[in-house]
């Protein structure tokens, strides 16, 4: 249940200065697969991402404004969950960092940072 799960915010500094290169890496399937799971095939509204041989989950698209975020629920999960890759600039320096919003059960806060903060090292390998 969506009122069981925490909010969970981090932000991550990314070395690229080119938006079209982040939106194409968070938004399409190649991109996803790249750094995001094995695998990323798109229907649609629906994202299918694969890791390894056995392991998939189905993800809906529920929101996005192109070249800023990507929103997707996972549809096993309750609604009122999602996760958010967020496409930031600091107006002083004029770097982008990536804004991740995510869900998970109370006390679990180190799990989710630890499965993005590998999510992201792989993103950064991509030379993003």
């Amino acid at each position: 249940m969506a009122t069981d799960m925490i909010k969970y915010v981090f932000e991550y500094e990314l070395s690229s200065q080119s938006v079209p290169m982040i939106w194409e890496a968070i938004a399409t399937g190649p991109g996803l697969s790249a750094w995001f799971a094995d695998g990323v095939s798109v229907a649609g509204k629906r994202y299918n991402f694969r890791w390894g041989k056995s392991e998939a989950r189905e993800a809906e698209l529920i929101n996005c404004r192109q070249n800023t975020y990507v929103r997707f629920r996972w549809t096993d999960e309750a609604p009122g969950t999602f996760f958010e890759i967020r496409i930031l600039k600091n107006d002083l320096t004029s770097n982008y960092s990536l804004e991740i919003t995510d869900f998970g059960e109370h006390g679990s806060e180190d799990d989710v940072k630890s499965l993005w903060d590998s999510s992201i090292d792989a993103l950064r390998r991509c030379g993003l």
